[in-house]
């Protein structure tokens, strides 16, 4: 899924464009999720039918000179000239591809048309454009790789109702786009709901004052404190353990202090694997809550902090 850049200015930093302009990038800052993921799309669909083309003109075979190819030099610039215009597009609708390792090769091929007159000159264009066809060949396979690995995440190993599991692909859908701040802060929400239900189904309530409430629909705050003091009747194990309890008040104090609003200092990495966590969290509480008819005890607990 596409994943847009910030600024014009950190697109140049790190592509060095030679071919999109600053107005095709103020374009895809206007466009909506879906005309982004088209253009992404196709973006993808020219570089594969470009190499294609340079392929059946000879290229892209390390075995063959340029003394042993006939192909017309206007030609082959305008398809190099399309191959890293499309390269640049595919990088503008996707930062994280960009970011990776994969894309040194590219980044440092799209600036091949600078230099065409004097590489034809020497005989060297078509090592150049063979390189390349290489570089975009591993480009294009990274991209693939990225989307097989997005469509896993977070949701690859979670069996939870439709209705529990909505948030959890909700995050990850999030994360496939870069929102990770608030990817996490989704996830977060899935596994509230998980407590909640869980909750809801053992029919757990908080005693105040002589009056008890279902927690399933007390502040998170209390649902924490509260289901953290429920035990399994047959081993006095308690339901929620210490670090899904510590990992719980975590991610409702990120969401107080406003994550969205960039204030955390974790890296986007940490956001992906935390998220992680907590969808594995969520499954394993549920799983152990319904695949067992033990009872759990209390299932009234009197607030006492």
């Amino acid at each position: 899924m596409a994943w847009l850049w910030n600024s014009w200015e950190e697109y140049v930093q790190w592509v060095h464009p030679s071919e999109v302009q600053i107005g095709h990038f103020k374009e895809s800052k206007r466009e909506t999720k879906l005309e982004a993921e088209q253009s992404l799309l196709s973006a993808v669909n020219s570089l594969n039918n470009l190499s294609v083309q340079l392929h059946k003109l000879g290229f892209g075979d390390n075995r063959k000179s340029s003394s042993d190819l006939k192909y017309n030099v206007g030609e082959v610039s305008a398809i190099v000239a399309q191959t890293i215009r499309a390269g640049e597009e595919l990088l503008l609708y996707h930062k994280r591809l960009t970011l990776s390792e994969v894309s040194y090769g590219f980044l440092h091929q799209n600036d091949l048309l600078e230099h065409w007159d004097r590489y034809v000159a020497t005989d060297r264009i078509s090592f150049h454009i063979q390189q390349l066809i290489i570089d975009v060949i591993e480009l294009l396979d990274r991209y693939s790789q990225m989307s097989r690995e997005d469509e896993k995440l977070i949701i690859g190993k979670i069996e939870l109702p439709n209705s529990l599991e909505r948030d959890f692909r909700l995050s990850r859908d999030l994360f496939s786009v870069g929102f990770d701040e608030i990817g996490l802060l989704v996830a977060g929400r899935g596994l509230e709901g998980v407590l909640r239900e869980i909750a809801r189904n053992r029919r757990i309530e908080l005693e105040i004052k002589g009056k008890s409430s279902p927690v399933a629909e007390i502040d998170f705050f209390d649902l924490i404190e509260t289901m953290s003091r429920v035990r399994w009747k047959t081993t006095g194990r308690p339901l929620i353990p210490r670090d899904t309890k510590a990992l719980l008040h975590y991610l409702r104090t990120i969401r107080n202090s406003g994550a969205h609003t960039g204030s955390s200092s974790l890296e986007s990495q940490d956001f992906r694997e935390t998220a992680t966590v907590v969808a594995n969290t969520a499954n394993s509480l549920w799983k152990s809550v319904t695949t067992s008819r033990a009872r759990l005890d209390p299932t009234t607990v009197l607030k006492s902090w």
